[in-house]
């Protein structure tokens, strides 16, 4: 998918530090981003005919594991230059207690933690995607 209207999403490394602005909704929709993220790109992200450049499943990993794997992947994936990224981390349904516990662990390092310096924008992604079992997110271009 081409970058939207706005042109490229740069993050200057002052600002690239800053934490996500977190939103978590009633319905269990996550949404992560920078303040000045363009609208476009949120739209984007919830967009059905998304397609992402990279896909990380994290079925089977405890959640210090899987924030690991999100920053080696994001930081590798924004290195290479893909910027739509899936991030997949399970429903829950083979958790203990049938609940899903790496949505809400990984929604926050990419919002506060250390990959967050390569994220522009995330959400829980397009039902086409995984829906609630995944989160689908926008890099930064440049750092």
């Amino acid at each position: 998918m081409p970058p939207p209207a706005g042109g490229r999403a740069f993050v200057s490394p002052s600002k690239a530090a800053e934490p996500l602005l977190l939103e978590r909704e009633a319905n269990g929709l996550v949404l992560g981003k920078r303040p000045k993220a363009h609208r476009s790109i949120l739209d984007a992200l919830e967009d059905p005919r998304l397609e992402v450049d990279a896909k990380c499943d994290l079925h089977g990993h405890t959640a210090r594991e899987a924030e690991r794997e999100v920053l080696r992947f994001v930081r590798e994936c924004q290195s290479r230059g893909k910027r739509w990224v899936l991030i997949i981390v399970g429903k829950g349904k083979h958790s203990a207690g049938g609940k899903p516990t790496l949505q809400s662990s990984v929604a926050d390092a990419l919002a506060k933690r250390a990959p967050a310096r390569y994220v522009l924008a995330f959400r829980t992604a397009p039902r086409h995607l995984g829906g609630a079992g995944a989160l689908v997110a926008r890099l930064v271009d440049r750092l």
